[in-house]
């Protein structure tokens, strides 16, 4: 990459980071995007066109490329010219005119009331293998997320001090630095204590490195969900984002309003938490009712005797 461009580009993640425009994951999400994308069109920024994304997409096609990671490329990109515009400092191409591939949007996944016993069953059968504080950690972080519904940036951002413990909840700075208050449960507050108890460190922040030296990173998280996955036996594909859909779909299945849900997961509105989980909510309804016992007597002639 241009060294022009990385001086720009670091500028302007440092100023979204102070800002709180941008968590460090999405910083991570974002460099790693805009540098493909200038590995792919060696242009500096003010000689890019409009036609520029076009060969972008072409581009990627042709190495089989989802059209899930070229918008996301493309979205990043026009982030970072945009913030180039509003300093003078880039030429006033016109992000409109833009486009991205079409995304098909998949049906929300997530994991049934069976699925998550079965997930923190295998985290609690490690733990009776031998208490560690590695395994606490992790039983601390899935339940605080199958019961918050919050991202896992947001909950590794936390510092245990944030924590209300007489009114049980805890403030963030959620997606785009709006502000949202997360409701604990006793049982997420016991793991907490179990889990400050056994560390030595005094740092602040409420989930660190098994060294106590530094904030856990995401990407060490990865590695350790995906080693309960793989102990679980649980065949379907799911992410640790999963236990957010999970969190919302189990709630509006069992009854919640959308408006609670949507201010719970902090969305802006209510049409982005209806797009995301109405339909799986709603498929286990329809379900419930075409096996209603009430219907019986519809097939009660019909059936083998």
């Amino acid at each position: 990459m241009d060294k022009k461009i990385l001086e720009s580009l670091n500028n302007a993640f440092k100023k979204a980071r102070i800002t709180g425009e941008l968590c460090d994951a999405s910083i991570i999400k974002y460099k790693d995007s805009i540098k493909k994308f200038f590995s792919v069109i060696n242009k500096d920024v003010d000689n890019l066109s409009v036609d520029d994304f076009g060969e972008f997409i072409e581009n990627m096609k042709d190495k089989e490329s989802s059209n899930s990671r070229i918008a996301n490329v493309i979205s990043a990109v026009k982030w970072f010219i945009g913030k180039l515009q509003k300093d003078g400092s880039a030429k006033q191409i016109k992000l409109e005119e833009i486009i991205k591939p079409k995304i098909i949007r998949k049906e929300v996944n997530y994991l049934t009331e069976e699925e998550v016993k079965i997930f923190l069953n295998s985290v609690e059968s490690d733990i009776n293998d031998g208490m560690a504080i590695r395994k606490i950690r992790a039983m601390t972080l899935f339940l605080f997320l199958l019961r918050t519904g919050c991202r896992i940036g947001e909950a590794l951002s936390i510092n245990y001090e944030d924590i209300d413990r007489m009114n049980k909840e805890v403030q963030i700075i959620g997606k785009g630095s709006k502000p949202r208050t997360l409701f604990l449960t006793d049982d997420v507050l016991q793991w907490i204590d179990k889990y400050l108890a056994m560390r030595k460190d005094l740092n602040k922040p409420l989930f660190v490195s098994l060294n106590g030296r530094s904030r856990w990173k995401q990407t060490d998280v990865g590695r350790t969900f995906r080693r309960y996955k793989k102990l679980s036996g649980i065949k379907k594909k799911f992410t640790i984002h999963t236990l957010r859909h999970t969190f919302a779909t189990q709630y509006l299945m069992r009854g919640a309003g959308i408006n609670v849900v949507q201010a719970a997961l902090g969305h802006s509105d209510a049409v982005t938490t209806l797009k995301y989980y109405a339909g799986p909510a709603s498929k286990v309804r329809v379900k419930e009712m075409i096996n209603d016992k009430y219907f019986d007597f519809i097939s009660a002639n019909y059936l083998d005797n």
